[in-house]
C-alpha cells in the first residue's frame, strides 16, 4: 500500500528535518549568549559577520554528505573522500590566516563593511578562532552520508539535538564567567566548537555500533524490503569485488565542486547582504542596527525552509541502482509536494499573524522592542521561500541521483547576477536595510530554482531520446523511474 511508502519516507525525513531545524535554532542560542552582554548590538554585528563568513567557508563542506551517500561504497573510497575534504580545508585555513594577519582582513572589516576599529578587530579574531569549524562541519556531514545509506536518520537527528543542547549548556556556563566583561565574542565560539566535537563523536560512535550490528536482523516491519538490511549496503559488504574501486580525488572533486559552488553561493549571499546593507547606510548606527536585525532574523527565517534542503537526500537514498526498493519516483514527488505545502502553510501563518514575531524576539532573545519590530517585514518576505526552496531541492535530488551535478552550476552564476542587480537597483527605489537584503535573497533563490528546472528538462529530454531505440520493445513499458535508475552507473 502507498501509505506504507509515505510512512517510510516520513520516518526518513523527520530526523533530518529536526537536524536542520535544530541547527538553525542553535544560531539563536549563540545569539542569546551575546544579547545580554554590554554593547550587545556591536557584538552581535561582529559575530554575525564573522560567523556568516565562516559558514560561507563551511557551506561547501556540507556537500560531502552527498559524496558519502552517492560515491562511497567501501573503506578505500571513504579514505579518498576524507583526503579530498582535508585538502579543501587547507585552503580555508590559509584564507583565515590571511584575514587575521594581513591587510586583507583590514580590507574586509574596514573598507568593505565600513565598520569601526573595535568591531573590525572582533571580526578578525572571531574568524581566526573559527577556522577549524569548516573541517568539523565536513566530518559531520560526511559521517551523516554514511548513515543515510542505512536509512538510520534517527542517529543523525539525535546528534544534532545533543549538539545544540551542549551549546546551550556551554553558553549558560560561560555567561557566569568573566568572559562576559572581557571578551564576550568568545562565548559563542567556544560553544560552537564544543557542540561540533560532541556531534562528531556521537556520529562516529553510532557508525561503529551500526557496523558491529551489520548482521543483526532489522525489525520485522523493515524486513519487507531486503535493501533495508545493513548487510546489503556496499559500505558494509565484505566482498573483495566491492572493495575494488576506481574512485579518485579527481572524481570526487568532479562530483563535488558544482554542488560546492552552488552551496558556497548560497552561503556567501548572507555576508554579501550584510556588506551591501552596511555600505548602503554608510556604516552608521542604522547600518549596525540593520546587520543586528539580519543576524537574528536569519536563523528563524532559515528554520522555515532550510529543512526542505534535506529532500535532496531522499532520491539518492531510495532510488539508487544498488537499492531494490518499493519506493518510486512518483511517491517521492507526491511526498515532497506535501512537505512544501505544509511548511508554507505553517510558517506563513506564524510570520503574518500580528504580535507573534515581536513577542518571540522580546521574550526569547531579550532584544529591544524596536529591534523586534524591525524583524517583522523581513520575516514576512521570507515566508514565500518555502515554495521555492522545496521544489529546488526536489529537482536537485534527481540530478544528484543521476550524478549529473555539473548541470546545476549555471544556476549559481545566474543567481549572483540577479542578486547583485537587486542590491544595486533597489536602493534607488527607496528600499534599504534588512528588507533590501531579503529582497535580494528572494530574487536569487527564484532564478536559481528556475535555472535548475530548465537543466532538469534538458537532462530528461536527453534521457528520453537515448531510450527511443529500445522503446519498441514491449518490455520497455515499465515505470519511468525504473528505466532512469538503470542508467545510473
Amino acid at each position: 500500500m502507498d501509505y506504507k511508502v509515505y510512512w517510510l519516507l516520513t520516518k526518513f525525513l523527520v530526523p533530518l528535518a529536526i537536524t536542520t531545524f535544530v541547527s538553525d535554532v542553535g544560531e539563536q542560542v549563540l545569539n542569546r549568549g551575546l544579547s545580554s552582554t554590554e554593547n550587545a548590538t556591536e557584538i552581535l554585528a561582529a559575530f554575525g559577520i564573522a560567523f556568516s563568513l565562516t559558514k560561507f567557508a563551511a557551506g561547501p563542506f556540507e556537500e560531502f554528505k552527498n559524496v558519502a551517500l552517492v560515491l562511497v561504497h567501501c573503506k578505500k573510497e571513504a579514505k579518498i573522500g576524507l583526503l579530498t575534504m582535508f585538502l579543501v580545508w587547507v585552503i580555508v585555513l590559509i584564507f583565515a590566516l590571511l584575514t587575521a594577519y594581513t591587510d586583507f582582513g583590514y580590507f574586509i572589516t574596514h573598507t568593505l563593511y565600513s565598520l569601526d576599529k573595535d568591531v573590525g578587530q572582533d571580526i578578525q579574531t572571531a574568524m581566526l578562532m573559527l577556522c577549524g569549524f569548516p573541517l568539523l562541519q565536513g566530518l559531520i556531514f560526511y559521517l551523516a552520508g554514511y548513515i543515510l545509506q542505512m536509512k538510520c536518520t534517527s542517529l543523525v537527528g539525535t546528534a544534532s539535538v545533543v549538539d545544540v543542547a551542549v551549546q546551550a549548556a556551554t553558553i549558560f556556563g560561560l555567561l557566569q564567567s568573566n568572559l562576559v566583561n572581557t571578551k564576550p565574542v568568545l562565548i559563542p565560539i567556544f560553544a560552537v566548537y564544543i557542540g561540533a566535537v560532541t556531534r562528531v563523536s556521537l556520529l562516529s560512535i553510532g557508525l561503529l555500533v551500526l557496523r558491529r550490528w551489520k548482521r543483526t536482523p532489522l525489525p520485522s516491519e523493515l524486513q519487507t524490503h531486503k535493501s533495508l538490511h545493513l548487510a546489503n549496503i556496499p559500505w558494509f559488504a565484505k566482498s573483495s569485488k566491492l572493495q575494488e574501486s576506481n574512485l579518485s580525488v579527481l572524481k570526487v572533486l568532479t562530483f563535488w565542486w558544482p554542488l560546492a559552488i552552488v552551496r558556497g553561493v548560497q552561503t556567501i549571499s548572507r555576508p554579501i547582504v550584510n556588506l551591501f546593507v552596511a555600505r548602503d547606510l554608510n556604516g552608521s548606527d542604522e547600518a549596525i542596527q540593520a546587520i543586528a536585525v539580519l543576524t537574528i532574523v536569519y536563523p528563524v527565517a532559515f528554520a522555515s525552509f532550510h529543512w526542505l534542503d534535506d529532500l535532496k537526500s531522499i532520491q539518492p537514498a531510495f532510488l539508487k541502482k544498488t537499492e531494490s526498493t518499493f519506493v518510486e519516483r512518483k511517491h517521492i514527488r507526491n511526498f515532497d509536494i506535501c512537505c512544501v505545502t505544509l511548511g508554507f502553510a505553517v510558517f506563513f501563518s506564524l510570520f503574518w499573524i500580528p504580535g507573534i514575531v515581536v513577542n518571540f524576539y522580546t521574550s526569547t532573545l531579550g532584544v529591544s522592542e524596536e529591534i523586534a519590530e524591525m524583524c517583522v517585514v523581513p520575516l514576512k518576505m521570507f515566508s514565500v521561500f518555502t515554495l521555492i526552496v522545496g521544489w529546488r531541492s526536489h529537482i536537485t535530488s534527481w540530478l544528484i541521483l543521476l550524478k549529473k551535478t555539473s548541470v546545476v552550476f549555471p544556476s549559481s552564476v545566474i543567481r549572483m547576477i540577479i542578486f547583485f542587480a537587486v542590491l544595486n537597483l533597489f536602493p534607488l527605489l527607496g528600499i534599504h536595510g534588512a528588507p533590501l537584503g531579503v529582497a535580494a535573497l528572494l530574487s536569487g533563490f527564484a532564478v536559481e530554482t528556475l535555472s535548475v528546472q530548465i537543466a532538469t528538462f534538458v537532462v530528461e529530454y536527453k534521457m528520453k531520446r537515448s531510450r527511443r531505440p529500445v522503446a519498441s520493445s514491449k518490455q520497455c513499458g515499465t515505470a519511468t523511474s525504473t528505466t532512469e535508475i538503470e542508467t545510473i552507473s
